[in-house]
């Protein structure tokens, strides 16, 4: 008999072992995934994009190996004279997963095409060389992304393309 429970508790404890290192390096598996990102700013509070009634950023943001991504951005500057003008943007660089933490390291920034405001093409050039720690939660093929900073200006919600 106390050899039968002996068993049974190795068999409990080797189970319960498996299932703490399952939960400790599970995460979602975003290689070879393709989402659509889209966001909306406006009420900005720096004289240089005060000129501006909203930037509207649509992302497709691609996760093409187990370390790199590449996003293809359209961004749709509206001035307060409601004048429309585009920005085009390539992006690429390696991210990092980690549980429920991302970190995109963007490598280089490329402006397809340019908008009239220096600063506009600088503000985004910026993000060259820079990273993010995002953590994010994958929802019913919603990826949600947001910072420990509270910086609402890099949370945003993208859809898996299908």
């Amino acid at each position: 008999m106390l050899k039968n429970t002996n068993t049974l508790l190795v068999f409990i404890l080797v189970f319960l072992m498996i299932a703490v290192f399952h939960l400790a390096t599970n995460k979602d598996n975003l290689i070879s995934t393709t989402w659509i990102c889209d966001q909306k700013k406006t009420g900005f509070i720096f004289d240089s994009f005060s000129k501006y009634n909203q930037v509207s950023e649509k992302m497709i943001l691609t996760f093409s190996s187990k370390d790199r991504f590449f996003i293809n951005e359209l961004i749709q500057v509206q001035g307060n004279d409601e004048d429309v003008k585009l920005m085009e943007l390539y992006y690429d660089g390696d991210y990092l997963q980690k549980r429920d933490h991302l970190t995109l390291k963007f490598e280089s920034v490329q402006i397809q095409k340019k908008h009239d405001d220096i600063n506009l093409n600088r503000a985004y050039k910026e993000y060259e060389g820079h990273s993010i720690l995002y953590r994010y939660k994958n929802i019913n093929n919603r990826l949600y992304f947001y910072t420990d900073s509270e910086n609402e200006s890099f949370d945003m919600v993208c859809y898996k393309n299908k």
